[in-house]
């Protein structure tokens, strides 16, 4: 008899693995979002932050430049009248073109500057601290602020230079401040004085956005003032007293630096560094030599940061950063 054939095994097969193709799979789709949207957003916030961080400082380095012309034109000199004397013989001599000596630069400058000083605070203190976690340590708000400064006073040191110059000339136009120095001293030139600048821009930024954030945070929440255009000036001014303080020293070094007479070598006559810079200044003028200008320095930056942050604050809102 004819024997019946089995039928042959089949070999159980693993479940088929999804293969996802963005919308045709909901779930991953879902997962996608997740991940995706909040990146997305925060690009976009960080986007508008940079640009309200150049647009502010901009505006308001319009309102405080005479200020700025005065603070250089003291600490040029070895023996300085007050902030008013200055000012009054900067008028009688050069008029409102001398008061507005380097407006053009001054304002490219903060734009500039800017950019990379405020808008690259927050990105790089979000690297730093998980928000979720509460408010940002004051260290980590600090390291932010440092490195945010120094960045962008390597990146913006030519604009910085010229700048300096111009205000201690009585002024002159932008583009040729920067053919002159090309011309003068080379490419090598546009940095010169970047370390001490580095170390300026760190110090200043470090402690002013500290003191800006933590205490805008701190009296918001305990409910002391709500976050509006007061608190916003209250807190510009403590920061800038903060920076101030902790940056002077290196100010009046790095403005002795940029405006030494350059010999035929490419190099400075008077100093031969920041070090030296200061030692000269401490054997001839004393500490208080270090913080010469300082009453002009922060009648500048008081005011020039109240304008900056309260535009700033406002701006953001404006953009929803």
């Amino acid at each position: 008899p004819s024997r019946r054939r089995r039928p042959p095994q089949l070999m159980a097969m693993p479940p088929r693995r999804r293969v996802s193709f963005g919308p045709h799979d909901e779930h991953d789709t879902e997962e996608s979002k997740q991940e995706v949207l909040p990146r997305q957003g925060a690009q976009q916030s960080y986007a508008r932050g940079f640009m309200a961080s150049s647009l502010a400082p901009a505006l308001a380095a319009i309102f405080t430049n005479p200020v700025e012309v005065g603070k250089v034109r003291q600490q040029l000199d070895k023996q300085p009248a007050s902030l008013v004397a200055t000012l009054r013989h900067v008028w009688q001599s050069h008029g409102l073109a001398g008061l507005q000596a380097g407006l053009q630069i001054s304002v490219l400058r903060e734009a500039s500057k800017s950019f990379f000083r405020i808008g690259c605070f927050t990105p790089i203190l979000d690297q730093l601290h998980d928000a979720a976690q509460g408010p940002a340590p004051l260290y980590k708000r600090m390291a932010a602020g440092m490195s945010s400064g120094a960045i962008a006073a390597l990146v913006c040191n030519p604009i910085e230079l010229v700048k300096t110059r111009q205000q201690a000339a009585g002024g002159g136009a932008v583009l040729d401040g920067f053919r002159q120095l090309h011309a003068a001293e080379g490419l090598v030139g546009m940095w010169r004085g970047t370390a001490v600048s580095m170390c300026r821009s760190a110090m200043v930024t470090g402690p002013h956005l500290t003191t800006y954030t933590a205490l805008k945070e701190a009296v918001a929440a305990r409910g002391w003032l709500a976050d509006a255009p007061p608190l916003h000036m209250l807190a510009s001014l403590a920061g800038a007293f903060a920076g101030v303080c902790c940056n002077q020293p290196l100010d009046v070094v790095r403005n002795r630096l940029y405006n030494q007479p350059i010999g035929p070598d490419g190099q400075g006559t008077l100093y031969a560094g920041a070090v030296d810079c200061a030692k000269q200044l401490l054997r001839s003028e004393g500490p208080l030599g270090l913080y010469r200008g300082f009453s002009s320095h922060y009648l500048r930056v008081g005011p020039h940061y109240v304008l900056t942050f309260t535009f700033l604050e406002q701006i953001k809102k404006a953009l929803g950063a």
